[in-house]
């Protein structure tokens, strides 16, 4: 009866170990899937810093695009809204990356942007009437849309 127990036992610590180290298929309440991220769009405006810190403490940061499919489900999370994203060039003008480390090859800049200029070195998207990207400065209020990879 005693070995049976301590199979049950270490069986039960094998399925919790597995269990703990699988990862998550699923988004946190009030977040989106898509693919293999999870989104969150916050419509409390806060100037791009403090909206990339909001997404740092929930695991995240403010969202890259890497595809034109990605940028159209975007536009439809934030409703169209004028929002911040994770993208950047305040270190070097013209030299933008995303903050999650994602390269920036996808790109969806208004006509004759960005202007690279070091006083707009954040980016906005769903800009005008073609919801296109613009480089605005830093400190405008806007709402933003965190990501985290599930």
């Amino acid at each position: 009866m005693l070995s049976l127990s301590l199979v049950f036992c270490a069986i039960v610590a094998l399925v919790t170990a597995q269990a703990a180290t699988q990862a998550p298929t699923a988004c946190p309440a009030g977040w989106n899937k898509y693919k293999d991220r999870c989104y969150f769009f916050d419509n409390n405006a806060k100037i791009w810093v403090d909206a990339e810190a909001a997404c740092q403490g929930m695991g995240g940061n403010l969202a890259s695009v890497r595809s034109d499919d990605e940028n159209t489900f975007l536009r439809t999370l934030t409703n169209n809204a004028t929002t911040w994203l994770g993208g950047t060039d305040c270190q070097t003008a013209g030299a933008w990356f995303w903050m999650d480390g994602t390269q920036m090859l996808a790109r969806f800049w208004c006509p004759l942007k960005p202007d690279n200029q070091l006083s707009q070195c954040c980016l906005q998207m769903n800009t005008g009437e073609n919801k296109c990207w613009d480089d605005v400065p830093c400190n405008s209020t806007l709402p933003f849309v965190c990501a985290r990879h599930i």
